[in-house]
Formats: C-alpha cells, sequence, structure tokens
C-alpha cells in the first residue's frame, strides 16, 4: 500500500518543478528579448526584401527605427517571384545577404530549408492558417479576393451574392476576370473539391469572359461600364474608388472570400539574425499592423481596425490561400486550359 504522505510530497514535488518550468520560460523571453537587443546593437543593420509596395516598406521600417534607433533597415523591393529567384541564386552561390524575406511564395524557401524557424511572440495573435504551424512565418497582410460589379449598371438587389451567381445566363458575356487568376483558381478547387470545383470552373469557363491583365485594370474598366461584373477584385482598391466617388461595389456574401498571404521571415543563415528577429515580430505586432493598415493593407490581428467596418475579419467568410499552391507550377496550366488560354 502507498503511503500517502509519499504521495503528496511527490505531488507538491511536481507541482513546484511545473511552476518553476513555467517561471523560468517566461524569463526566458524577457532575457531573449535583451539578447536580441543586445546583438542587434552590435549587428547595427537588418537587410528586409519585400514585395510590397516601396512606401510601405519604408513606413514600417521607419516605424522600426524609431523604436530600435540603433538599427538601420536597409531595404530591396521586387516582385515576389524576383525576390524567391533571387535568393535561390544566392543560396546556390553559398552565400546569403538578406535576414528578413516578404513574398507571396515564401513557402518555396521554406521547403528548401532557406528559412529559420522563429516563434515571434505576436504571433500568437495571428489566427490558424496565416501563420505557419512550425514558426517559419507570419502573414504581414491580407488580400480578399471577392466579386465586384458597377453600380450604376447592377442595381444592389440584382448584384450576384455568391459565385455560383455568376453562372446564371444574365451574366454571359458581361464578367471581367483577370487572365493570371491562377491562385483563385486553385484555391476554390481546394476548397470546393475536385469535383464541385472543377465543375464550377467548367460552367464558368463558358459564360464567355472578357479577360484583361491586372486588377486595377479590371477595377477600373469595369468602374467606366466596360462590363458590370469582374469575377475578382481587391476590396481594399474598391473601397478607394468609392472614396473618389467611383461606382463600384464588392460582395461581402460570398462563401468563401480566399484570402491571399504575404508571409514574411527570418533566412536560415541570416547575416544579422537578432535583428532579423526584432524586424519580423515588430512587423507583426499591433504597432507594426496599424503602420500598414494605414497604407491600406488588411491585417489578420482582430485587434487592428479593419479598413472599413465591412472589411472586418469576423463578419466575412475568409479562408486563407493554401502556401504550397504558388509553388506549383501546374496551376498555372491547368487555369489557362480550363479558360482557354492556351
Amino acid at each position: 500500500m502507498r503511503n500517502p504522505s509519499r504521495v503528496k510530497t511527490a505531488r507538491d514535488s511536481g507541482f513546484v518543478l511545473l511552476l518553476v518550468f513555467f517561471l523560468t520560460a517566461s524569463c526566458a523571453w524577457a532575457q531573449s528579448e535583451e539578447e536580441l537587443i543586445r546583438g542587434g546593437k552590435k549587428e547595427g543593420k537588418v537587410v528586409f526584401w519585400s514585395s510590397m509596395r516601396i512606401d510601405d516598406s519604408k513606413a514600417l521600417a521607419a516605424g522600426f527605427e524609431a523604436k530600435y534607433p540603433f538599427i538601420k533597415v536597409d531595404i530591396f523591393r521586387a516582385g515576389g517571384e524576383q525576390i524567391v529567384n533571387r535568393a535561390m541564386a544566392e543560396h546556390l552561390a553559398g552565400k546569403t545577404t538578406y535576414d528578413v524575406v516578404n513574398a507571396f511564395a515564401l513557402k518555396v524557401l521554406q521547403n528548401k530549408g532557406m528559412l529559420q524557424p522563429y516563434a515571434a511572440p505576436e504571433a500568437t495573435h495571428y489566427p490558424v492558417g496565416f501563420k505557419d504551424p512550425q514558426n517559419y512565418w507570419v502573414s504581414l497582410y491580407s488580400g480578399y479576393n471577392v466579386i465586384g460589379y458597377n453600380t450604376k449598371l447592377v442595381p444592389k438587389a440584382e448584384a450576384p451574392r455568391n459565385w455560383e451567381d455568376l453562372l446564371n445566363s444574365r451574366w454571359k458575356g458581361k464578367l471581367g476576370m483577370d487572365d493570371e487568376e491562377y491562385f483563385w483558381h486553385a484555391g476554390m478547387l481546394k476548397h470546393w473539391g475536385e469535383e464541385k470545383g472543377r465543375k464550377y470552373m467548367e460552367d464558368l469557363s463558358r459564360q464567355g469572359l472578357q479577360f484583361r491583365n491586372g486588377h486595377a485594370l479590371l477595377a477600373d474598366l469595369m468602374s467606366i461600364g466596360e462590363f458590370p461584373v469582374v469575377v475578382v477584385v481587391y476590396p481594399d482598391q474598391i473601397e478607394q474608388m468609392k472614396a473618389k466617388g467611383q461606382t463600384v461595389e464588392w460582395i461581402k456574401t460570398t462563401d468563401p472570400i480566399l484570402v491571399n498571404l504575404a508571409p514574411v521571415g527570418v533566412a536560415a543563415r541570416a547575416p544579422q539574425p537578432n535583428a532579423a528577429k526584432l524586424l519580423m515580430n515588430y512587423s507583426i505586432s499591433k504597432e507594426g499592423q496599424e503602420i500598414l493598415q494605414k497604407a491600406r493593407r488588411a491585417s489578420a490581428r482582430l485587434d487592428v481596425s479593419p479598413l472599413v467596418p465591412d472589411m472586418d475579419p469576423r463578419k466575412l467568410k475568409l479562408v486563407p490561400l493554401d502556401p504550397e499552391i504558388p509553388t506549383n507550377s501546374e496551376h498555372v496550366r491547368d487555369f489557362r486550359r480550363t479558360f482557354g488560354l492556351n
């Protein structure tokens, strides 16, 4: 028979050890942060590669430098594909000149072992799907894929409310679409499943779509009445157009609203690893996200105000795009085959 006093002593000892563990863990972050700051002071700079607009990157860098005046941010801005290709070229040459990288197809670098896991404290404020479960990246901002329409040509009561409504015969020959809508196409197939998704896309392809290149161009053409509805627009852009008095609107009721991610991560061989972690954590912090919000970037953080009340993520059926999708060139070929663009 067990001695009750020994059982109690064991339980008490276990509780004490557990308490010590949690206290040590909490102190470890405080010490780690101090170490990052000390290391960042010695490094003196951090190199940030980003596909964001240069003005947005500069605004974020200015906020970071105000908080950490001993670290200078060097920015390289290019398209996401160019950034990934440049990082790959450096990797093959056996060197790394960047510390923090932000690109739509960042998963390519993760899959090549070119990112390091970093459990940034601010990442805890992001919902599942907007951050990597292994701590390799967090989405710096969100891009919503929604239906847009011209309010002069389409009364609100007659506007499509969901994706299936675009298959109505009334829209035949009246829908605009980007001729590079690869990721929305692949994301919808994944979300709906192969059978439902393929049937929908085949039916949509028979609607006499008017293809153009670029979402900004499509939104402008929609606003002047070249076509009444665009299959995919970005609501932040539509809201800016509405503020200027243009007769455009976007649909809030589609299920799903796919979300393009903008992953940001730390290079596996970052030359300035301490400054890199400080910059990444700052960029996804509430302060950093509010800077990007002022630049019309939507945040996945619920404690950051939406660009407009209608873009509150709690009101929308958001589905983050699988970050593996941009790494697969077959999606491009599949989209072009489906819509006869080969």
